[in-house]
């Protein structure tokens, strides 16, 4: 996948859960005990991409997108984090949302 410049080639696997699931990765392997729409690991080869379709849901009613919207900006989220982009300060999340926002622009 070719992406600003950079690209990926790997297999990328989308996985979705609810949000206890995604939770529960959270805090197990990023020390953090919250709830999170998307969570990105590098496993070599392969990529995944987990998913909380519940906050997908949830988020698409306070940003009166659809769901489908939201899914697929998550997926983009995921692909961006493989591309090297982080999202650790506020400053880094907006650039990030907006570069996956954009993206989707171009691809929807």
């Amino acid at each position: 996948m070719a992406c600003e410049g950079k690209s990926l080639a790997a297999k990328v696997n989308v996985i979705f859960v609810n949000d206890a699931k995604i939770k529960d990765l959270n805090k197990r392997f990023h020390h953090r005990d919250t709830y999170t729409d998307v969570l990105a690991f590098d496993l070599g080869a392969d990529k995944d991409i987990v998913i909380s379709v519940d906050t997908a849901r949830k988020n698409s009613r306070l940003f009166k997108t659809s769901v489908q919207y939201e899914l697929d900006l998550y997926v983009i989220h995921g692909i961006l984090h493989f591309l090297g982009h982080n999202d650790k300060t506020e400053k880094q999340r907006r650039a990030m949302q907006n570069r996956a926002e954009r993206i989707l622009k171009y691809v929807h």
